[in-house]
């Protein structure tokens, strides 16, 4: 994208870079774009601008998919899931037994409650232990 080897991309350096690439961007998401990104906004977007840019939107699409997970899981959609939800869908996949399903509850919710809430969830899918392997 950095054209002229300046060290930094310009607007309309990232304008044709992500036309180049095939993005449908308008030029209005484009300037948006280049708004975020450019943090200390001297117009440019300087190399740990951009990776920083780059990290955020990942961590955006992994959080994404970490609740569309979380969604597949809380059928009736309280934000919570339940032991019977959980079951039913280990079932579904031919995974676990009533015992198993007990140890997932009882090492993910940490509060107690008798369900696994989104914060719970995540914490136990970054984690990805022994425990939880068995479900994912």
């Amino acid at each position: 994208m950095d054209t002229d080897k300046s060290g930094t991309i310009t607007y309309e350096e990232l304008k044709t870079g992500l036309a180049r690439l095939g993005s449908k961007l308008t030029e209005p998401e484009v300037k948006q774009l280049m708004e975020a990104a450019d943090v200390d906004g001297n117009g440019t977007i300087d190399y740990i601008e951009f990776v920083t840019a780059t990290m955020h939107k990942h961590k955006l699409e992994k959080e994404e998919h970490l609740y569309k997970a979380f969604q597949y899981f809380d059928t009736d959609n309280s934000g919570y899931i339940t032991r019977d939800e959980l079951e039913t869908a280990m079932k579904e996949r031919g995974m676990g037994d009533a015992e198993s399903i007990k140890e997932i509850i009882a090492e993910v919710d940490t509060d107690n409650d008798g369900r696994i809430d989104y914060e719970e969830f995540c914490t136990m899918m970054r984690r990805g232990t022994q425990t939880t392997g068995k479900l994912f």
